[in-house]
This record gives C-alpha cells, structure tokens and sequence, in this order.
C-alpha cells in the first residue's frame, strides 16, 4: 500500500516537522468548539470535529494551520496528558450499551463504558452516578472508553448531592468504625480541676464537644483556662486510628451532613465534655491584663480533669447577655464567670481591633434538612455576643500555643499567613492610593504594615477595599516552623484547641503533652504530613463548595417562577459579568453584563480594579448591593444565572422577552 511507501512516510514526517506546534491545555465550549490555551495571551481555534477527540482540560500538542482566510486554528496531534483519568459520571444506556457521560459542565463527550465492578452488580439505569476510569483516549486509542468501577448512588437517591461530591474527590463517606477505647495515660499525673466551673458553649445539636472555658479576674487582669478534649490519651500514634486520622487530617463537614475524622466512640462520647462527667483534658492557662494584652510569659500547659458544669448553647447564652425577653436564665455561679468571660471578650476584641486585626461580622448560613435528607430551609447566623466569647477565648489559645512551641521547640503546625501577593504589588499599591491609605509602600509587606492597612479598611464606610485586599492577598498555610499569621495579625499562631476534628491539633497536642511530662525527643512532624494536611483542607473545602451548589440549584428553583427579588452583594467582578452572594441564604450566583444593558458601549466592567464604569464615571464597585431575580439554573454546569431587578447605574435593563435568546454564558 501507499502508506507504506518508506519514501512517502518520510515525505510526511518532513511535512510534519516543518509543520508549526503549539502545547497547551483544551478548553471547550458549549457550542461544540473548543480552544487550544497556550498561554495566557494566546490560543487557537479547534473545530467542532476536532473536538470529538479531546476533552475539556486535556493537555495537549497540536499543529498549528491557516485556513483560506488566513486564520489561525489547532488540530490535535498527541496527548500529554488527560484531564479524565478517575472521575464521576452519570449512566446513558442505549441500545443495550452502556455509555457514561462525565459528571463536568465542560465535558459532554458519550464514553463507551464496561462495567468493572468487583462486587456490586446492582443494575445501572440511566442518570445513576458512578466512579470510572478512564482507559483509551480518543487521541490515542481512536475512541473514549471507561471501566465502571464503583456505583456512587442512583438517580433519585436524596443523598446524591454528598455522596457524589464525597466520592468525586475520593473522600469517606462515614466515620471510621467503632471500637473498644482504653485510656492510655493513666500513669502521667494530672491536676484535679474538676472543681472548677468550666462550661460549653456550642450549638444546639453539638455531640462532639471539644472545649470547656472558666475564667477568674483579678486587679491584675483576666486567668483564661481553656480545657480540651484529649483523644491522643485513647489514640497511640502507631494505631491504625492515628494512622486514619492522618489520612484524613480532617473532619469533614458538609452543608447539613459532618463525617468526623475520629470514631464516634471517641468525638461523640469518651472525648466529648459532657456536663457532670469527669474528661481527662488538655488545659491551657494564659494571663491577660486589662488592656487585652497576652503575657506569654506566663502562660501554662497542664493535665488534668475537669467536670463541665453545663452545657451552654450560642443563642441562649447571647439571648440572655443581650437582654432579649424570655431568655433562658443559667445558674448564678455560671451567671458569674459568663460576666467575666463577656469583659474578656471586649478587651481582647478591642486590642485586636487595634494592634492585631479583626474581622466585619459576616454571616454564616447553615442548611436544616428534612428527616428524609433534603433541604429544608436556610439560617442566617451573625456572630453574636457568645460566639465572639469562644471565638476571643480560641484565638487566644492558640496564639500562647504558637508562642510556647516556638519557644520549647521552634516547631510544631504553625497556621502560617504572608499577607499580600507580592506578585500583585502595583495593584496593591494602585489600591493604597486610590483609597487615600496612609501606609507607605515600604510597610505592604511587614505584619505591622499590612494590619494597619486592614485597620483602614475597617474603618470605610463600605466593603470596597476590603473586597479588593482579599483579591490582593496570599492563601492560608499551615507549616512546621514557625511564622506569621499577618490575617490574624500575630507572630505565631499554632491550633491545638480541636484535636477531635483536626489531625494538625492532635500533633500540637502531642508535643504539647511531651513538653508538659517532659518526655525526650518528641516525634516532630515533617513536610510529608504537611502536604497531606494542605492537600485535605483544600479537597474538603472543594468537596462542601460542590455540595453548597447543588443544594442551592434545588433551594432556588422554585423562585424563577415566583420571580423572588433577592438583596445581593457584589464580591466578584470581570468583563462578563458580576458575581453577587444573596444576603438571604449565602448563594452565589452570576449576572453576565449582557443581562445588564443592552448596549455595551454604555459600560466597562474593569476586573482589576473591581468597578463597573457607566460613560466613564463609576457606577459600581466591589461590596456594593444589587437587586437580583433568578434568571436560569443550569443542572449541567451547577450554574446559578440572575438578572438584575433594577437598574444599575442609569442603565436600561434589556426587554426580559429578548433574554431567552441571549448568550449567557460564562
């Protein structure tokens, strides 16, 4: 045959070489096109035909050609790497075959599917999601097909929303099991403090139960004991427990559903500090003056017993101290040390607020199922007078734990914050200016200098800059030495106070208990675990976003038709839209500026600046409020679209008859 003529195969690989390629990553449309994403400022057409045989954040290298008109486009050559390998997917039968299609709003491909499953055989029936793997890719093997490996759930299973997000990113779907605990510290001494009057303060529904406070005051200021649960006294760190623990890092909790990292027989029973029931803890002793100030130099790790005296919950305790009529009256002696704890409150508020940093008062949404499993309604929580009181009394916890471990070990988790992205650094310093920021450009980058600026933002009269410095900043770490927290506005800061839901505070615990006994050589932890730890904070966190998006599709479907006026707060900003959170029930949810007006010239929506202009004068900025209606859910691509109620900045909202046919895509 002709193709295998040595001398035109060598005419074609010439042609191939001479041939220009380009590497990068596939990204598809919903219109059947696609992209080759080079880099950030250049990309390449794929056609529709092309695009049968890539996915949607493949990577690959592809030939670079012109058609007739001279443009530009790509045609896929080899496959670097595919974005499908394990992945979620929902069954399509047809024809007495089995098909999956991958549970992704940029992939639509139909993938010819066998069904691997080693044990369960329960039939597949269309729109049952499974776990595949992918094992021919049509750049490599001429067709997609995938191995079935694991039934997630069936299409109508209440549960779906968590069982698929849990699965999708490989998480348990329960707790560890249940075993038989023994106490293994009963040697080490431990102070009775069991006369104190230590107490809880924790929601209504709250089982696992991980710190007790009490508190004295004198002339010289206020004695903090922060008693915590200790499972390290049950767990060893060579059991198969510590070792789940590890690899979980995390309890994991979801909208309406947790999954504790330790068993229940520990988090929910041995562990938890019960009222009227002797836990041995963990207790921290830290000294603060009247000011707010902590004195490191006396702070103090010990053993010990405790009894909680009563089991406190949020709004009762902040529905009595606010006064609020027929609230619940607690003892007189916890009447006391609430007093005392609410003066401590102030003070250590009122010192962050001014040498550290605090926080505006954002609400947090919690989700209420139904018995049979489904969504039933959404709360809004502020953070009230006795979540400030837990809140002041763990920060300060973990402040003296980062400065004892510096101190005794120079090591430890360390929850670790540079402040800004200096990769950002003209932004930065564009927004020092723009908003008239006292701060010289020379402090950005120091923890005192990036508080004060946090201090400044504070104080504006709306949420425009701080919108914008949460742009600007770095992410969260944790790391194994020690270093600034500049989001906190302290130099160390080490937690230890929930070793029931984090493996990171069992480790602080570990080594705090080592110092305390003084045992030789602690085991430290190294980069390893560190990573783990990073890593299963940022897939948990991924995980309860995809879960938060599916309830919300099915919370607010009913209000497309109702036509529902939601307030909404803009926290995102680009050239195609606005990105706005309902102040009802915390959904975020996408306007595209076609949605805005109909004539685009009218407005500019500048990203990096986080402001909408109308003929040159800003209209709209980042923080701002908007009046929103829920346009479209789209199931596909866990998409919420909105349309704005009213106009914004003097312009003509489009004929709502003309918006079916408009593009509204990201």
């Amino acid at each position: 045959m002709l193709f295998n003529d040595p001398a035109l195969r060598e005419l074609k690989q010439k042609f191939d070489r001479e041939k220009v390629k380009k590497e990068g990553c596939v990204k598809a449309t919903d219109r059947g096109f696609g992209f080759l994403e080079v880099d950030r400022d250049q990309s390449y057409f794929i056609a529709p035909n092309d695009m049968r045989n890539v996915m949607h954040g493949d990577r690959i290298s592809a030939f670079i050609e012109e058609d007739s008109n001279g443009r530009q486009h790509a045609i896929p050559q080899k496959l670097i790497e595919a974005n499908l390998k394990r992945f979620v997917a929902c069954v399509s039968i047809a024809n007495g075959k089995i098909y999956v299609i991958a549970d992704h709003p940029n992939i639509k491909n139909r993938i010819i599917a066998i069904d691997k499953r080693p044990e369960d055989k329960t039939p597949l029936h269309n729109g049952d999601f499974v776990i595949c793997n992918l094992f021919s890719h049509a750049l490599k093997g001429h067709v997609f097909k995938a191995d079935i490996i694991e039934l997630i759930c069936k299409k109508n299973d209440p549960k779906a929303p968590w069982k698929v997000s849990l699965r999708r990113y490989d998480l348990p779907l329960k707790e560890p099991d249940d075993e038989a605990f023994e106490f293994l510290e009963s040697t080490y001494e431990r102070t009775d403090l069991t006369a104190l009057d230590f107490v809880t303060i924790d929601s209504a529904h709250t089982e696992d139960m991980d710190d007790a406070l009490y508190i004295e005051k004198d002339a010289s200021g206020f004695k903090l004991y922060v008693a915590i649960a200790d499972p390290t006294g049950y767990i060893s760190e060579t059991s198969k427990f510590n070792d789940q623990a590890a690899n979980r890092a995390f309890s994991i909790y979801l909208p309406g559903h947790d999954i504790p990292m330790l068993p229940r027989a520990l988090s929910d029973n041995l562990c938890s500090l019960r009222p009227g029931q002797s836990r041995p803890t963990l207790v921290g002793i830290m000294h603060c003056d009247q000011d707010g100030r902590l004195d490191f130099s006396a702070t103090k790790f010990i053993l010990a017993n405790i009894i909680s005296k009563g089991k406190l919950v949020y709004n009762e305790v902040s529905d009595y101290l606010e006064g609020k009529e027929n609230a619940k009256v607690p003892e007189e002696n916890i009447i006391k040390l609430l007093k005392i704890l609410v003066e401590f409150t102030k003070v250590r508020d009122n010192y962050r607020a001014t040498h550290a940093a605090s926080f505006r008062n954002h609400p947090d949404y919690e989700f209420i199922l139904t018995k049979e499993g489904s969504l039933d309604h959404i709360e809004v929580n502020y953070r009230r007078i006795a979540n400030q009181i837990v809140e002041e009394a763990m920060i300060a916890a973990n402040i003296c734990a980062g400065e004892f471990l510096k101190e005794k070990l120079n090591c430890g988790i360390f929850n670790v914050h540079s402040g800004f992205d200096m990769d950002k650094k003209k932004d930065i310093l564009a927004l020092l200016e723009q908003e008239q920021c006292p701060i010289p450009p020379s402090g950005i980058d120091s923890l005192q200098g990036y508080n004060e600026i946090r201090r400044f933002a504070n104080k504006q009269h709306d949420n425009y800059m701080d919108c914008r410095i949460r742009r600007l900043q770095a992410f969260s770490q944790m790391s194994i030495v020690p270093a600034p927290h500049y989001a906190l506005g302290v130099e160390n800061y080490a937690t230890w106070t929930s070793p029931i839901r984090k493996y990171g505070d069992m480790v602080n615990h570990r080594l705090l208990k080592a110092i305390v006994v003084n045992a030789d050589h602690p085991k430290l932890p190294d980069e390893e675990l560190l990573q783990k730890m990073n890593l299963a904070r940022r897939t948990n966190r991924m995980a309860e976003r995809d879960v938060r998006d599916w309830l919300y599709m099915d919370y607010l479907k009913p209000d497309i038709a109702k036509g529902t006026v939601f307030e909404a707060e803009v926290f995102d900003l680009s050239r195609g839209g606005l990105r706005v959170i309902l102040d009802e029930n915390g959904a975020m949810v996408f306007v595209p500026s076609v949605f805005i007006s109909d004539n685009r010239d009218a407005f500019i929506l500048d990203g990096d600046l986080g402001i909408m202009t109308v003929n040159g004068e800003v209209k709209l900025r980042l923080g701002d409020k908007i009046s929103v209606k829920i346009f479209e859910i789209n199931r596909q691509t866990r998409s919420i679209t909105a349309i704005p109620a009213q106009s914004i900045g003097g312009l003509l909202l489009p004929d709502p008859k003309n918006l079916v046919n408009k593009d509204s895509r990201r």
